[in-house]
């Protein structure tokens, strides 16, 4: 069956001297891999369209119990040029797209999550400043779509002390003290901007101004909490890669 659906390039790598396999995230059937025959060959009908954070459309020859589906055609819906001018761009980028690849089963599908996802990847590319605060509000949009938002009370919130108090990993809610092992310790200002990822759309979101140490407490926060209700699938690989490329980066500037 020929099957043309818009998808987003998650992860792609080179096969045999010609071909390339990609994971997608498509509207028809969730993540799915494909082969583009030739797509390595110079005047390609592919041309860069395989790039990982493309957003394309797509069509494919969807054969029933095969894992590997075969890749006819690609082109690109929305171009998103800026995504990769510079390391916090690119890494929030592919950051989502793992979470994405690692959290949904092959052939989940899940409209929502792609219009996530495309939103997010436009916001990112358009976004003047503070491009990082993307990234903890898309995790904590796509836990809610995945079933499991938090619940952050606001009466809660203004009964926090000046000390701050905890996350509550099951729930997501916060207490003034500790619920025991899965609960996190935070400031008062940390735990408020969890609160704002949580509940607000991403253009406010992406005008909060945090200090280093507030934004490294609100994203030890968001990963632990989508830690803990991924089952063992939480990625890390981008994490670690964009940290191996800044220590270079600091360096080559010494």
């Amino acid at each position: 069956m020929i099957v043309r659906t818009d998808a987003v390039v998650l992860h792609a790598f080179d096969y045999s001297e010609t071909s390339t396999i990609a994971t997608l995230f498509s509207r028809r059937d969730g993540v799915l891999s494909v082969m583009a025959k030739g797509a390595r060959r110079p005047k390609s009908r592919f041309g860069a369209t395989l790039q990982p954070l493309s957003y394309l459309q797509i069509v494919y020859y969807d054969k029933e119990g095969r894992t590997l589906q075969t890749l006819t055609e690609a082109s690109h819906v929305h171009r998103f040029p800026d995504l990769t001018a510079n390391l916090d761009r690119v890494t929030v980028g592919m950051r989502m797209v793992e979470l994405v690849r690692a959290m949904l089963h092959e052939g989940d599908r899940h409209p929502m999550v792609l219009k996530l996802l495309v939103e997010s990847l436009s916001w990112l590319n358009h976004a003047d400043e503070r491009v990082t605060n993307a990234l903890p509000w898309f995790q904590l949009r796509l836990a809610t779509l995945l079933g499991f938002a938090p619940h952050v009370e606001k009466d809660d919130l203004n009964a926090l002390a000046d000390r701050g108090g905890y996350l509550l990993l099951e729930s997501g809610g916060v207490a003034p003290s500790t619920q025991g092992a899965d609960s996190l310790k935070a400031s008062r200002a940390a735990l408020r901007a969890f609160a704002v990822f949580a509940r607000t759309e991403l253009d406010t979101a992406g005008r909060m101004d945090l200090d280093h140490q507030c934004r490294s407490e609100v994203e030890a926060l968001v990963d632990a909490y989508l830690r803990h209700h991924a089952e063992g699938n939480y990625p890390e690989r981008v994490r670690k890669v964009a940290a191996q490329l800044e220590s270079g980066l600091a360096r080559l500037a010494e």
